[in-house]
């Protein structure tokens, strides 16, 4: 077996992978239980992987390694495998990171109910028969903010605590509390 004879395989291996997770959903579910948390610093909001351990990380970098070996082929071995598996790493800690902070910071609400079921603020007044603003007051979820109106047209200021009685057309009908 030749040497880019692997390359290819990486290549095409990492692209099938990826779009078998694009194509069928079961495999997305995998896509997203095969990821590990090692050597991860916390930053805040922000969780950095060092060590990107996850199956699209590892298919991007499977590809990106036989990409860069391919294209490096004149090179010596010793110095198109350091070139191409720090571009592997570059790629999968990219792609670990990006991924990882895109599901920390998605929507937890699911359903009406459990948007409705939150404590809301106004956080740019109603006026008396208009629309204004309101924002979840919940610090460990996920913010949600909604056009908002009194339920009986009435005035509610700015930092006032409502609870939102129904959502109608995409606009939360409010109470104060």
């Amino acid at each position: 077996m030749s040497v880019q004879t692997i390359y290819l395989t990486c290549i095409i291996g990492g692209i099938l992978l990826l779009l078998s997770s694009i194509i069928f959903s079961a495999a997305d579910d995998f896509f997203d239980f095969a990821a590990f948390d090692l050597f991860s610093v916390d930053l805040g909001d922000f969780d950095l992987d060092i060590l990107p351990i996850s199956m699209k990380s590892l298919c991007l970098a499977a590809t990106v390694f036989g990409s860069v070996s391919m294209l490096l082929s004149d090179q010596p071995a010793a110095t198109r495998h350091v070139i191409a598996g720090v571009c592997a790493y570059i790629g999968a800690f990219i792609v670990q990171n990006i991924t990882g902070f895109l599901k920390n910071h998605q929507s937890e609400a699911d359903t009406m109910e459990s948007i409705c079921s939150r404590n809301f603020v106004v956080n740019i007044a109603i006026p008396e028969q208009g629309y204004g603003s309101v924002a979840s007051s919940d610090q460990d979820c996920s913010i949600i903010t909604l056009t908002a109106k009194s339920m009986d047209g009435s005035a509610i200021s700015a930092g006032t605590k409502v609870n939102i009685v129904n959502i109608t057309n995409h606009v939360a009908i409010v109470m104060k509390l």
